[in-house]
């Protein structure tokens, strides 16, 4: 399945009462595994962990409790019994509890590390990169008379509708004539730009994207600009260079290299007004201990970091505060702290489960200026 952001919110928020959610990752990416031979090894080696670790944390749980955990790896072998389309696929995240008929299954197009976690909830973490540049986006392609709509949401393509509006052709004659039927056209082609501009907001409603692209000649480029209803302004990234009859093949690959820098500038952006408000003693935290205090304290609105890294900490069982370096003790409650090996994981998911942007810089030290981590806050 696509997943989008909001039912990434819901997943997080699920907690059943008695009973633990099975998180399960496994990396299927075809050029890592060529073979089915290599991709069962590997999956074998991970639910032998599962296994083994499942027996760890069954004690003091349920008989119900511990069925349901049983029967998540069940139903995750069975799953990858019946086959797996790796074609458009490098990772599957699965979250399970079988107790509550809880089950979400998440195809990814970006390879993710083999894991397993069993919790109170879903563990979310080792996703953030995938949603953070999983935005869904339209794209609308119009000319003179002739509109397509698309739309893409990791490696969801669809091609939502393909329509042709009529528009007089220009007249021969000349004088008056000429003119009236020039007016007549212009208003058609006017009507024909309102008609896939309002077909984007309707979309908008019912399939919900975070960006738009366009493309249009420079006079119905203009024209659309001035149709878009403010909902979908907002969310305009920019144009790209294609003709209405173009492969639905090259649209996309072109939407999808737009896409792409813009994803880069934004967190170019970001990191730049993360610094600005770090740098005022306002609304930014740059560096690991401030924006855990920042996360500690709820502040955080969207929460930037760096693709892969990773640092150790210590984390309180009882109420919850994430620390940089080593404490045997909670600073806050005092009670018995417990080391993690990686501390960002963490405050990933707890930035997820307080509903804050997460967002991921893939490219190589890109956020080194803010020592890899930063957040923007509400206040």
């Amino acid at each position: 399945m696509v997943v989008k952001t909001e039912e990434v919110r819901d997943l997080a928020d699920f907690r059943p009462e008695g009973y633990l959610v099975t998180s399960f990752f496994l990396n299927v990416d075809a050029a890592q595994f060529p073979s089915d031979d290599l991709l069962d090894t590997s999956f074998d080696s991970l639910i032998h962990d599962a296994e083994s670790r499942r027996k760890d944390v069954e004690e003091g749980l349920s008989h119900e409790a511990t069925e349901s955990i049983r029967s998540d790896l069940a139903k995750i072998r069975e799953l990858y019994e019946s086959g797996i389309d790796r074609d458009d696929t490098k990772g599957v995240a699965i979250f399970s509890c079988a107790g509550m008929d809880f089950w979400q299954v998440i195809q990814m197009p970006t390879p993710v590390d083999n894991r397993v976690e069993f919790g109170p909830g879903p563990y979310l973490a080792p996703i953030a990169a995938f949603i953070s540049h999983a935005k869904a986006t339209a794209v609308l392609v119009t000319d003179k008379q002739h509109a397509r709509i698309f739309t893409m949401k990791a490696g969801d393509v669809r091609e939502w509708t393909d329509f042709e509006d009529y528009v007089p052709q220009r007249s021969e004659a000349g004088g008056w004539s000429q003119m009236r039927f020039q007016r007549r056209s212009d208003n058609w082609r006017k009507h024909h730009v309102d008609h896939a501009a309002d077909l984007t907001l309707k979309l908008l409603q019912h399939y919900p994207f975070d960006w738009l692209i366009i493309g249009a000649e420079v006079q119905t480029a203009a024209d659309l600009l001035e149709s878009l209803h403010p909902y979908l302004k907002d969310r305009l990234i920019g144009q790209i260079d294609v003709r209405i009859d173009a492969d639905a093949q090259e649209i996309v690959d072109k939407a999808r290299e737009l896409r792409e820098r813009v994803e880069s500038e934004h967190i170019n952006t970001l990191m730049q007004q993360i610094q600005e408000y770090a740098g005022a003693g306002g609304r930014g935290t740059i560096g690991l201990d401030d924006t855990l205090r920042a996360l500690n304290e709820q502040k955080v609105h969207i929460l930037l970091l760096q693709s892969g890294y990773a640092a150790p900490g210590t984390e309180c069982p009882n109420c919850g505060i994430l620390l940089a370096g080593t404490n045997e003790t909670c600073p806050a409650c005092a009670a018995p702290a417990r080391a993690v090996d990686n501390i960002v994981d963490a405050a990933i998911q707890k930035a997820i489960e307080l509903g804050s942007t997460v967002e991921v810089a893939t490219e190589l030290e890109q956020l080194s200026p803010i020592e890899n981590i930063g957040a923007i806050l509400y206040y």
